[in-house]
């Protein structure tokens, strides 16, 4: 595939492929990047660089370029984004191109799929299109971005990528409100195909029960007996049985320490595992 240009824009191309996100630590510290899911991506084009302000001063018409015009432009707002977007759609639109493209901020698999070939900047954060989640349960498995589903406080927020300060290689997601400027908060757009076929998304419920066996029986392993048997072993046998109200709860504080941290890897689920969407409605393909 060629880079598409447009405005002065490069779009260089990313082909498809299948990826897999998130991750399967089964600690409650990793919660919010659970489950680890896989994405099957089509061909796409996304910008190497954020938007700076000359090339924004450009897409606007404005006739003199800004200072720092090669600068990353910082603090856009949705709206202001929206503008930029119909702007790219209508030039895109007008070069008769034979691509069925759409004009966007990246998905989290987008980005992440084209994470080795985009220039990155350290303690820059990224504006994506998905809307804002606690984890990845629900999240789109063609790479498509995930719709607003809420019509609290969340509905104006979007989730970003953040590079680390001094390694720009290392990132991690979160989600910032989009209705204000942010300081260090930058776009860049795709060329997205279309998705036609039904959606298909990670299961947004877990297997609550099987969750909860493994806690009580890693709790008991790792926190409760080893509470029993430490007075045992230093020669203190009786208090196993009169303290046992005070060992039940030191071994639960331990477990409960223990869990944060560590428990068994969880189930990775692959594309054809997930959950079908048919007419707006979910029908649950594999669990």
């Amino acid at each position: 595939m060629k880079s598409i240009n447009i405005k002065g824009l490069e779009f260089i191309p990313i082909e498809s492929g299948s990826s897999w996100l998130g991750s399967d630590k089964g600690g409650w510290i990793y919660a919010s990047q659970r489950p680890r899911y896989e994405v099957r991506l089509p061909d796409f084009f996304i910008l190497k660089n954020p938007l700076t302000r000359g090339q924004i001063a450009r897409l606007l018409g404005e006739d003199e370029q800004p200072e720092n015009h090669d600068e990353p432009m910082t603090g856009l707002t949705i709206n202001e984004i929206d503008s930029l977007q119909s702007i790219l759609e209508s030039a895109f639109e007008s070069m008769e191109e034979d691509h069925p493209l759409n004009v966007r901020l990246p998905s989290f698999p987008e980005w992440n799929r084209a994470f080795s070939q985009i220039e990155l900047r350290p303690g820059i954060v990224e504006i994506l299109s998905d809307a804002a989640a606690t984890s990845h349960r629900g999240g789109m498995m063609d790479g498509r971005p995930r719709p607003i589903e809420t019509n609290g406080p969340l509905q104006h927020h979007r989730l970003a990528v953040e590079i680390h300060p001094r390694k720009q290689d290392s990132f991690a997601t979160s989600n910032i409100p989009v209705d204000r400027p942010l300081p260090n908060t930058v776009i860049r757009f795709v060329l997205s195909p279309p998705r036609t076929e039904p959606v298909r998304r990670v299961p947004k419920s877990a297997d609550v029960l099987g969750n909860l066996r493994t806690e009580i029986v890693w709790t008991t392993v790792l926190g409760i007996v080893p509470s029993f048997l430490i007075p045992v072993f230093r020669g203190f046998g009786s208090y196993a049985i009169d303290g046992w109200a005070n060992l039940l709860f030191g071994g639960l504080v331990a477990g409960f320490v223990t869990g944060a941290i560590w428990r068994p890897r969880r189930p990775s689920i692959p594309y054809e595992e997930g959950v079908q969407e048919l007419d707006g409605s979910l029908a649950n393909v594999s669990q």
